[in-house]
């Protein structure tokens, strides 16, 4: 499983070379709620590429994505299914013809929140009645 952050840069780790291995890789992404198609071109950037493929793909949020840069724009939080293909082009968004490598289920969540906490306020405490 694939967890992604949205407006995020996200490492994506997985096992490619058991089926092939490519240049360019073309990830395909499908929402379970929308049936919305999302693609993105990433090269691999793993220092073992033998043993696991290591990709940096950003999901843009709010923003266009260029899915020759390695981004995405996953409109809706929940469950995913992506796909990587092997690819030739640096430009090719279409997995027509292109031999699938894997497949999988991605998680995606909404930006990380930050929880603000109450440090402030008297820390000398008086007792009265002793």
């Amino acid at each position: 499983m694939i967890n992604i952050t949205q407006d995020t840069a996200n490492t994506v780790v997985v096992t490619l070379n058991e089926r092939g291995t490519a240049t360019y890789y073309l990830f395909e992404f499908k929402s379970d709620t929308t049936e919305g198609v999302v693609y993105s071109i990433a090269q691999d950037i793993s220092s073992f590429p033998t043993r696991f493929n290591k990709f940096i793909l950003t999901e843009v949020g709010a923003a266009t994505p260029v899915p020759a840069n390695s981004e995405i724009k996953l409109g809706n939080e929940g469950q995913w299914r992506y796909y990587v293909y092997a690819n030739t082009s640096s430009s090719n968004v279409d997995p027509t013809g292109l031999t699938m490598l894997e497949e999988g289920i991605v998680k995606v969540e909404g930006t990380a929140t930050t929880t603000t906490t109450y440090s402030g306020g008297n820390s000398t405490y008086v007792v009265y009645g002793e």
